[in-house]
């Protein structure tokens, strides 16, 4: 049977159309072939030889698809498969291949070198002429600062001019900041080497001269020029004075605390650190000398003075820069500042090494009550400073504790305030306050376990020599930072739910400890050394074996750690009978002892007979599914 055709289509046009679908393919494949011969052209110029293509010519008619350019043999061209070049037109069609140049002929590298080193040694240069000069008697002192003003004045002047004209940025930047820099000195060489100043009005000067220095910087924006004039002066301000001295660290601080400005609103990454870390290293310096030759009280409350106030400057210039809304709160910028602020706190800790233990325990505590309350209600503060304030509270509050307390306390308080920290962290669900927390923990626990190593329980001479009250009360803290650390880790969920059975395991196996230190130790308070020390064993026993019940009870009413539990429980059982028989048997009297093994027996039976239940009850729940199937 055959189908009728319809009576609508018309077969000739059918037949052109089948006709203009075949000359349209052989068209694109000619083309697919020419495109692959002029690709492989392509790969074969070389790099440096850019393919120049003559503009076409305008044709004056279009020629048949068929006449057009065929390609040639194969065998002459040799073009590889047309997969392997993917990525060519990425490679090497577009723009030439540029050759990179080195660093030093890139624009401007040569230019800021060279300034650089002009700024350096003119400024030693400065420094010659009124140091050096004044020690081989060469001019007089008015004509020696005179010059330096007149040589400083003249470079400000010819940076200005220099300035507006084209290609100007760069030397006069240097010429400002040579100038500038060599004011700030002529000024402290001044009032230092010839008195005609008096140190606190040149202080003033010399804050002024800074400040005029960095507002120019703010004003051309450039931070290059605020770091050369913070730098230059800094740096070479030592030679003047000699030595690291008071006046020193006081022109430093005019430094740190006239440089700040600048960053208000910009992020001029590497300025703080360029103002603070001199003034932290004369300081640091100061430190190491007054321990060394011994620094007298007044000399050390000056120091305490000096590292106050510039820790205070760091804090408080941090959280300006940092404020909402500025372009340095966040990212590397903020970092920046933050880690500015952690570089002032430096001096502020060691100079505690130069006052006794009262007055270190003071002077930390009310820094750890300050920044940790200020890290506690400074919600407008960015995470990274705030972060930066903690840790610097948390440092001087470990201090503080290690400073205050007496040596058989110090375990004691820090585990207490690593519970604290570990309280704030489940509330607060702060990982970075648990971190605080556990290193405090990690300090208490190494602590304890210095102070009662594990063979102070092995004799009663030995209990009695290391274990006292103290002892069982820091035990009891041992118990508790493990609990509240174990709760904190499953509150923040910093191991998987399946896992946390291993962290209660763990924080179970150390309060053990803790707490067989604590009863023993409690023993040896109450009945002395020979009979507490068997009381406290015997407790110890028989609180191991109820441990070992409850992880076994607890692994049968629940399957999901049941592996863990049933295996921590029979270690316990496998711990405590063997101090039991090895331990107990050999050491304790007969009347504790007997009751010990009744006390440990019965409770092998009690979890025996609940494990025996157990699994009796699973079996009757496997007959009766494998009799309903």
């Amino acid at each position: 049977m055959t189908t009728p055709s319809s009576p609508g289509v018309d077969p000739r046009l059918v037949t052109a159309l089948s006709t203009e679908c075949e000359s349209i393919g052989r068209a694109l494949h000619h083309l697919g072939q020419n495109l692959s011969i002029l690709q492989s052209q392509l790969v074969s110029v070389p790099a440096q030889m850019p393919v120049q293509v003559p503009p076409p010519a305008a044709p004056s008619h279009v020629p048949p698809l068929q006449q057009q350019y065929a390609p040639a043999p194969q065998q002459q061209y040799s073009p590889r498969p047309q997969q392997q070049y993917v990525s060519a037109p990425q490679q090497y069609v577009g723009a030439p291949y540029t050759r990179r140049e080195p660093w030093w002929q890139r624009d401007g590298v040569i230019s800021r070198l060279l300034a650089i080193a002009g700024v350096s040694v003119t400024l030693i240069g400065v420094v010659m002429l009124l140091v050096l000069a004044a020690q081989a008697g060469f001019f007089g002192p008015p004509l020696r600062v005179i010059g330096g003003a007149a040589l400083s004045g003249g470079l400000i002047f010819a940076g200005f001019r220099v300035y507006g004209r084209p290609g100007g940025r760069i030397g006069a930047i240097a010429l400002v900041a040579t100038g500038l820099a060599g004011l700030y000195l002529d000024v402290m060489a001044a009032s230092v080497l010839y008195g005609w100043l008096v140190v606190p009005v040149a202080m003033v000067v010399a804050f002024g001269i800074a400040a005029a220095g960095i507002a120019v910087a703010v004003k051309w924006d450039s931070e290059p020029l605020a770091l050369l004039i913070v730098l230059g002066a800094a740096l070479l301000a030592p030679v003047l004075t000699g030595a690291i001295t008071l006046t020193l660290i006081g022109f430093l601080v005019a430094i740190q605390l006239a440089a700040f400005s600048a960053q208000l609103g910009r992020e001029w990454k590497y300025l703080g650190l360029a103002r603070t870390v001199p003034v932290v290293l004369a300081l640091v310096v100061a430190v190491a000398s007054g321990l060394i030759s011994g620094a007298t009280d007044s000399e050390a409350a000056q120091l305490v003075v000096c590292a106050i106030l510039v820790a205070a400057i760091g804090l408080t210039s941090s959280v300006l820069v940092q404020r909402a809304g500025s372009p340095s709160r966040g990212g590397v910028p903020g970092g920046w500042s933050s880690a500015t602020f952690v570089v002032a706190t430096l001096p502020l800790i060691a100079v505690g090494l130069l006052l006794d233990r009262q007055m270190v325990a003071v002077l930390y505590g009310v820094t750890a009550a300050l920044l940790l309350s200020g890290a506690a209600v400074g919600r407008a503060l960015s995470a990274n400073l705030r972060m930066s304030v903690a840790g610097a509270g948390a440092l001087a509050l470990l201090l503080c504790c290690a400073a205050g307390s007496p040596e058989s306390l110090i375990a004691a308080v820090l585990l207490v305030v690593a519970m604290i920290f570990f309280g704030v962290a489940f509330s607060a669900g702060s990982r970075f306050v648990f971190a605080l927390g556990s290193i405090f923990a990690a300090a208490g626990l190494i602590g304890f376990l210095v102070s009662v190593p594990p063979a102070a329980l092995m004799t009663a001479r030995a209990a009695s020599a290391h274990l006292d009250a103290i002892s069982a009360l820091t035990g009891l803290a041992v118990i508790g930072v493990l609990i509240a650390g174990a709760w904190t880790i499953r509150r923040l969920k910093l191991v998987d739910e399946n896992n946390i059975a291993t962290i209660w395991a763990l924080a179970g196996l150390g309060a053990l400890y803790g707490l067989t230190c604590a009863l023993v130790a409690s023993g040896i308070e109450i009945w002395g050394a020979a009979t507490g020390f068997v009381f406290g064993h015997s407790a110890a026993t028989v609180v191991w074996m109820l441990a070992a019940t409850s992880a076994l009870v607890y692994g049968l009413n629940n399957r999901r750690h049941a592996h863990v539990m049933l295996g921590t429980g029979l270690a316990l059982t496998g711990a405590a009978l063997a101090k039991l028989f090895l331990f107990d048997l050999a050491t304790l009297s007969g009347l504790v002892r007997g009751v010990a093994f009744l006390i440990v027996g019965l409770l092998l039976l009690l979890v025996g007979t609940r494990y025996a239940r157990a699994f009796g009850k699973q079996e009757q729940v496997n007959s009766a599914s494998s009799a309903s199937q």
